[in-house]
């Protein structure tokens, strides 16, 4: 069973990795177009959208770079957690105001609208993160605590 888990970890920690590197990719070094995307949301004043935008372009990258090397594994999941959470919300509720257009969530996607399958989707990607909140494992990380 010990074995099993450790090995759920791991897969669950490079899936993440994997999806925040993925995900950040066009948003890091094409900052103005995904400063657009977030402007659609209209959630935040103009004047916010941009150090927003940067804000959360780089928290995905450093996110997928810790979870990729096995750094800081509870305060990475515990932050991809909150950051999914957060997107299931936003699509939650651009499904509710009916925004019908691209959610930005990853580079070269066109035509997946905000809105429940977006939520859904960011819902079954939560788990792997609570996942490694409750057991992080030991397996192929370099940092070396106790837990």
């Amino acid at each position: 069973m010990r074995i099993a888990a450790e090995i759920l970890s791991l897969a669950c920690r490079w899936f993440l990795a994997g999806l925040f590197l993925y995900a950040a990719h066009d948003k890091v070094w094409e900052p103005a177009a995904f400063a657009a995307m977030v402007g659609r949301y209209e959630l935040l004043p103009l004047w916010a959208v941009n150090a927003a935008s940067a804000l959360m372009a780089w928290l995905e990258l450093v996110l997928g770079v810790f979870l990729a090397l096995g750094l800081w594994l509870r305060p990475a999941a515990l932050w991809s957690a909150g950051l999914l959470a957060f997107f299931t919300g936003l699509m939650i509720y651009s499904g509710l105001t009916g925004a019908g257009f691209d959610c930005g969530c990853f580079p070269g996607q066109t035509g997946h609208e905000a809105g429940y399958e977006s939520a859904l989707r960011d819902l079954v990607f939560l788990l792997p993160a609570l996942w490694l909140l409750y057991r992080p494992g030991k397996w192929l990380k370099l940092e070396r605590t106790p837990y």
